[in-house]
């Protein structure tokens, strides 16, 4: 009877230590997708101040991508993971590239500006920044998925259906 005892104990105390390794990972993976994101807002933030002396850009969309480079570098800062955590940095990503692609679109008829090397530069970190984010977020989502906790999985345009764009 001791025995058995103390073999259930040592498997609780197994378990115990699979489920903290697995959320270890889980918290790895979403903190590299942040710190992507952190990347992303500073890169946002730097185009948008190069950007902003074309009389092209319509300034109220300069003003959003501002309101929401901001707000999704802040909500990075926070150390919770849960559903809501993940829909709010998705969400706020996904108003931030709204705006963003709005500015971009306009950048296309300043030639003068478009073809500046800094901005030409910034536009090759943005490409890259984004890309990486792409992997980040389907590292993530395997992780997710192995460790059967769906609802943290960071919905994306990936393969389940083609990117759209809002004007």
């Amino acid at each position: 009877m001791k025995n058995i005892i103390v073999i259930t104990i040592i498997f609780l105390f197994q378990n115990l230590n699979i489920f903290a390794q697995d959320q270890s990972e889980i918290n790895q993976k979403w903190t590299a997708l942040k710190e992507q994101f952190k990347v992303k807002t500073e890169i946002v933030l730097e185009f948008k101040s190069k950007v902003q002396k074309s009389k092209k850009i319509d300034k109220s969309e300069l003003e959003q991508t501002l309101i929401y480079a901001n707000e999704l570098k802040k909500i990075c800062e926070n150390e919770v993971l849960n559903k809501e955590e993940v829909t709010k940095v998705k969400q706020t990503n996904d108003s931030l590239n709204i705006h963003l692609v709005r500015i971009l679109v306009s950048l296309e008829s300043d030639i003068k500006l478009k073809s500046e090397k800094s901005i030409i530069f910034l536009y090759d970190r943005l490409t890259e920044i984004e890309n990486q984010i792409l992997v980040t977020v389907k590292k993530y989502n395997e992780v997710c998925i192995k460790q059967n906790r769906k609802e943290l999985i960071f919905l994306s345009h990936g393969e389940d259906r083609s990117p759209s764009v809002e004007f």
